[in-house]
């Protein structure tokens, strides 16, 4: 194998370690991780709907822009797909901008590893001028592509980048893979566990779940 499972057990514990201190946002915490240079620790936390608020979320590019958190990733990555696809006969792809620190980092990480990974970016929008391209890289017509993110959750930035790569005539795998699937025992459907919620038969490779930092309890089902 070429991640060991006592590296990988050794990364991970690293990894969660990192994400809990650096990368969940949570009310009534004594300690909050600097935000944009401010000075204020009085924060508030607005929710996606209007007028909401939550008491924590998730804020994973904050490690996506770190060196050492980039390269365990990769690692873990390498792990994952070797043990739940047995190939790295495939690319990669996301929607800007969360994957694409992930897309720069695997395949230079795996490279060290003699394997070969091409990545390429999918635009939230097309660009209006030029050449008015949805894709940034190289895609190659020849290999499937697997679509990652920092988080799966409702798989929308997901189900977004899989139907731009398809309208380009590329195939797209029948998995993904997230650093975080937002699912939780205690909130969420058990084939939601490992498999998206909006894109069809498609299973989610994911390092962490809700649970490893026990985001919910037995009576909190509210979805964030």
């Amino acid at each position: 194998m070429i991640i060991s499972d006592d590296e990988y057990v050794v990364f991970k514990n690293w990894m969660r370690k990192y994400i809990d201190s650096h990368c969940i946002m949570r009310l009534g915490k004594d300690y909050w991780p600097d935000v944009d240079g401010r000075e204020s620790t009085n924060y508030e936390i607005d929710s996606k709907f209007p007028g909401g608020k939550d008491i924590w979320q998730f804020y994973l590019r904050r490690g996506c822009f770190d060196f050492n958190f980039l390269s365990l990733l990769s690692q873990m990555f390498i792990y994952k797909v070797e043990r739940e696809i047995g190939h790295f006969n495939f690319q990669l792809s996301g929607l800007e901008t969360a994957a694409t620190p992930m897309l720069a980092a695997i395949p230079l990480v795996a490279r060290g590893y003699d394997i070969e990974l091409n990545a390429f970016v999918v635009k939230k929008e097309q660009r209006t001028f030029g050449i008015r391209n949805w894709i940034e890289g190289r895609p190659n017509k020849e290999l499937p592509v697997m679509i990652i993110d920092d988080i799966c959750s409702t798989s929308i930035s997901m189900s977004k980048a899989k139907r731009v790569i398809e309208e380009h005539n590329l195939e797209v795998l029948n998995c993904v893979f997230a650093i975080v699937n937002k699912w939780s025992k205690y909130n969420g459907s058990e084939i939601h566990k490992n498999y998206s919620r909006n894109i069809p038969n498609t299973k989610v490779i994911h390092l962490f779940d809700c649970d490893d930092w026990n985001l919910y309890s037995e009576n909190e089902n509210t979805e964030r």
